[in-house]
């Protein structure tokens, strides 16, 4: 019985720390993907934020998280993206930090 709790617990536990660092990005999966594609085009950051802005003036995206999202540094959650989506988001993520590295 203690380990069905226990486990019951740590999922609980990964689901709110999903939650909480995806709201602590404050953008949205979509946008990461977004911001890896553009880097791998080799457009600045700036004009990846402005592009990001125009599109869509609601968003909540800054240009220092463009900023530390375009190193690759972001972790987007499954439940925030479709399967097919969040595959592309694991190759993309796996191509930025070598883009970085080969620099």
């Amino acid at each position: 019985m203690d380990n069905k709790y226990k486990i019951k617990y740590n999922q609980i536990k990964s689901d709110r720390r999903a939650v909480k660092r995806s709201n602590k990005r404050s953008i949205t999966g979509e946008e990461v993907i977004f911001i890896f594609e553009k880097v791998l085009e080799c457009w600045n950051t700036i004009r990846i934020f402005n592009t990001i802005i125009q599109t869509n003036p609601n968003s909540s995206a800054d240009k220092k998280i463009v900023e530390a999202v375009s190193t690759g540094n972001c972790k987007v959650y499954p439940n925030e993206l479709s399967k097919e989506k969040y595959d592309i988001y694991l190759e993309l993520r796996t191509m930025v930090y070598n883009f970085h590295n080969t620099k």
